[in-house]
């Protein structure tokens, strides 16, 4: 079928305290499974889904895991600033040192529905949060199911 969701296997690994204001003092592995579709909007846009995915996180140094899934879609859209803005839906994996309420900096699961924005990239490519993650849902910060 064109157009249609493609697999996604992918296996990410982190150093213990990759996050240096979070309690993370462990390696971890992130393996992620399931499908994946960008679509890409007239307005330079694009929405990501995630069907059927999810994600394996392990500790590595006591081999504790756990899998979530994570299903959830991002609308990413283009600012006239250069900053970009993403609506998250659903179950979302997102990883950033500054992102979370209530001081879930780092690795969080979003349940619900979420806005971040990232400001315009410099000459390296590199975009600092303008605003953190808010929005309505819960937010589980992955790190405490880990340990």
């Amino acid at each position: 079928m064109p157009n249609a969701p493609k697999p996604l296997h992918q296996t990410f690994t982190f150093p213990a305290n990759i996050l240096s204001e979070t309690d993370q003092n462990f390696d971890f592995r992130v393996d992620v499974d399931g499908k994946t579709k960008t679509i890409d909007l007239p307005d330079g846009g694009q929405i990501i889904t995630a069907p059927g995915q999810h994600a394996t996180l392990t500790n590595l140094t006591d081999n504790t895991s756990v899998t979530l899934n994570i299903t959830g879609t991002t609308h990413a859209t283009a600012l006239e600033d250069g900053s970009t803005l993403y609506e998250v839906n659903g179950r979302n994996l997102l990883f950033d040192p500054s992102i979370g309420p209530n001081d879930t900096r780092g690795f969080v699961l979003a349940i619900g529905h979420f806005s971040y924005i990232f400001g315009p990239a410099d000459d390296s490519g590199q975009q600092d949060l303008v605003q953190p993650l808010e929005g309505q849902g819960q937010v589980v910060n992955v790190f405490d199911l880990l340990v």
